[in-house]
């Protein structure tokens, strides 16, 4: 027998997030359609770039090698290559991959990083257009570190969007956690030993989080390490977060605004 039809539309996504979130629900759907807290990200920069204080968190919470390479493996729009390449500035002799796939998007990608990092940063900072998900096929344990923000969800925008609303449907999220698991399994392949992995996602769904982050230990057992990021690796600027199984999650309803934004990080033994 086939798979029933995937429940679509505007009264199935709400169902769907009363039904995760219960009595939260009304008061995170409020804060959802309200203005995110973003913040005019200027650390080590030419100029300043504005982006949720949540996805600064995310980028903060992967640590740089003292040396070596670093991907950032789905890159644009380019505000976590920025940050995590602010955060290169003593560290000389760190470098950073900025992927994206997309070619459209890779442009926006160049042009974000061209106007606001310094020449002194932007010389280690290249940008290229692989996919992620396959790259362990041609390489292994070729990164000191990464950065995997993942395609998802991003349920902020489709409640902004009444075209987006009207076509979301439950296959979407089956269909966007079986992308980010090709990912994140591929990114940890090619993460070299001792290094550190951040997987983040801008969803709501437990599915693309949680769900996801917690088969990479099942898969590969005492070689994955979480590590959930804390309230030191934030920042002092951080927004509220609140733990989960394997990571930590940031809800705008607690968070003046930030998010959503979810974090796991994985060392790799």
């Amino acid at each position: 027998m086939g798979r029933e039809p995937s429940a679509r539309g505007k009264e199935a996504f709400l169902q769907r997030y009363e039904r995760i979130f219960g009595d939260r629900f009304p008061g995170l759907k409020a804060a959802l359609e309200g203005p995110p807290d973003s913040v005019e990200y200027a650390e080590g920069l030419a100029r300043p770039y504005r982006m949720d204080r949540a996805s600064v968190l995310a980028a903060r919470s992967l640590p740089l090698p003292e040396e070596g390479r670093v991907l950032d493996a789905c890159a644009a729009p380019g505000g976590k290559s920025l940050v995590l390449a602010s955060r290169m500035a003593d560290r000389p002799g760190v470098t950073l991959t900025s992927n994206e796939l997309s070619a459209d998007r890779r442009r926006r990608l160049r042009d974000v990083l061209a106007i606001h990092l310094p020449p002194e940063l932007a010389g280690r900072v290249a940008v290229s257009g692989f996919d992620a998900a396959s790259r362990a096929r041609r390489e292994r344990e070729a990164w000191d570190a990464i950065l995997l923000d993942a395609p998802c969800s991003s349920e902020r925008h489709v409640l902004a969007s009444p075209a987006h609303l009207a076509a979301w449907s439950e296959a979407r999220v089956r269909n966007l956690a079986a992308r980010q698991w090709s990912l994140l399994s591929a990114a940890f392949l090619l993460l070299k030993p001792g290094g550190a992995l951040v997987y983040s996602t801008c969803a709501l769904s437990p599915e693309e989080n949680d769900g996801v982050a917690g088969r990479l230990g099942a898969k590969y057992g005492d070689r994955v390490s979480y590590e959930p990021p804390s309230a030191e690796d934030a920042g002092p600027e951080a927004p509220v977060f609140e733990g989960t199984e394997f990571g930590i999650l940031v809800l705008p309803d607690a968070a003046r605004g930030a998010g959503p934004m979810y974090v796991c990080r994985v060392r790799k033994d």
